[in-house]
């Protein structure tokens, strides 16, 4: 593949490497890396953008979204979390076809590239079959973001497969390992999505996590989900046996305990807030992005289903800094109701969105900063726009204001997937979303739309 190579001039850069800050400078791009950081940057063979009164930094990660579900979105922003099963898992689930999984997933691709996410953790339990595993894939090869797609389990007999489920992680796993997503430097590769103890009987959790681990394959798990999530303690569950590790990133934590907080930062694993569906959706509990930090953990950020929220990580950033000032105020949850709780703000949230969600995902190494050898993975914000101006404080401008419209440039592996504020490509497929809905509320009998 040949790559273009580009110079953005004059750009606040919002680097989110310890060494080089923020300063406003230039970005050397070609062969689809960053070359070079600093200032008054010169290559003559370079297409010169310029990024006076705008912010560059690295894309957003949401390191936890469950794409199959981008052709439903915005249908429960009021259900709670057994109405969210009920209507979407266990209700419409079933009827995917593999087509309406590629349709759902490059919708959502596209609609997280326009608001400037270059990766996502795509959480896909739509594995009905290894067609409809392959077909989620596909999407994410043809959208252009960088994707860790997480093999999960089927949504067909979607009631025996959580809360207590006696059976074992799909098989296919080893398949789309060795034959599908084989390399791990690729711009699509694998982990596994497994259930563990607060899903699956802890016999089913232990063989899951030794598959994985056999296979090469960092883990994410779902914990914290309600009282279920405050009975089962799956995190505790898996440090006494000893399955506790750095390998893993728990989604949620909204009621897991402080303790079991600390056992995760202790074991180096990571987690992911979704605080915008968190504050939306009754059921599972509050996000504990002030409790992680007082365990030592700084967390990542996700979306989690289009169905509930908006499928921008600005939403999400906004989210969890309001509930932060429920907590401050002495009016948060149960849980959050400690005296002295670590607080964060602006310029953490914008961390959190990029290179811990890199680290998340264990991909820090490729992508996250704007670091000289890193994938070209970034976004130009306009900070001239009326509803960012005069943007005093740049990262809290993006983060108490910001939308995809400020979105001018995506740039994933330094292909240009949006310029000028257009998003490249995917003309078509909002009408085939359209559409896909439309033949899965038929199939399920659901009012039409």
């Amino acid at each position: 593949m040949s790559y273009e190579r580009i110079l953005i001039k004059g750009a606040y850069l919002m680097t989110q490497d310890e060494k080089l800050g923020d300063l406003v400078g230039d970005v050397l791009i070609a062969d689809g890396t960053i070359q070079a950081i600093g200032r008054d940057l010169q290559d003559d063979r370079a297409r010169v953008i310029d990024g006076s009164g705008s912010a560059v930094l690295p894309g957003f990660i949401d390191t936890h979204r469950h794409n199959w579900q981008g052709a439903l979105r915005s249908l429960g922003p009021s259900w709670t979390y057994q109405e969210y099963r009920n209507a979407i898992q266990i209700g419409l689930g079933q009827y995917f076809e593999p087509e309406d999984v590629y349709i759902g997933n490059l919708a959502a691709d596209l609609l997280s590239i326009d608001a400037g996410v270059t990766t996502v953790r795509d959480e896909s339990h739509i594995s009905n079959s290894s067609e409809h595993t392959d077909a989620a894939i596909n999407a994410h090869w043809d959208s252009g973001i960088r994707a860790v797609f997480d093999h999960g389990w089927p949504s067909t007999e979607a009631e025996e497969w959580q809360f207590g489920s006696a059976r074992t992680h799909p098989e296919d796993i080893r398949r789309v390992r060795a034959e599908v997503l084989a390399d791990d430097t690729a711009r699509v590769t694998l982990n596994a999505m497994l259930r563990g103890p607060e899903l699956s009987t802890f016999e089913v959790a232990e063989h899951d996590i030794r598959l994985a681990r056999e296979l090469g394959l960092r883990i994410s798990m779902h914990v914290g989900l309600g009282e279920w999530g405050a009975k089962q303690q799956a995190i505790r569950k898996l440090a006494e046996a000893g399955l506790l590790g750095s390998d893993m990133t728990f989604i949620h934590c909204c009621t897991s305990t402080d303790e079991e907080l600390r056992m995760l930062a202790d074991h180096g694993a990571t987690a992911s807030v979704a605080s915008a569906l968190e504050v939306f959706m009754p059921g599972l509990g509050q996000p504990a992005t002030n409790r992680l930090l007082a365990a030592g953990v700084r967390p990542s950020l996700s979306v989690d289903t289009e169905t509930i929220v908006s499928g921008d990580m600005f939403g999400v950033m906004r989210a969890a800094l309001a509930y932060q000032q429920l907590v401050i105020a002495g009016a948060a949850g149960p849980m959050d109701r400690a005296p002295g709780l670590p607080t964060f703000g602006s310029a953490d949230l914008i961390s959190f969105a990029t290179i811990e969600g890199a680290r998340a995902c264990g991909i820090d190494h490729r992508t996250g900063s704007l670091t000289p050898g890193k994938q070209a993975d970034l976004i130009m914000i306009r900070l001239d726009h009326a509803n960012l101006l005069p943007a005093t404080d740049v990262a809290a401008a993006i983060v108490a204001g910001g939308h995809a419209g400020n979105v001018d440039t995506v740039l994933v592996g330094g292909r240009v997937l949006k310029e000028g504020g257009v998003l490249k490509g995917g003309e078509t497929v909002f009408e085939q979303a359209a559409a896909s809905r439309d033949r899965l509320f038929r199939a399920a009998g659901y009012p039409p739309q």
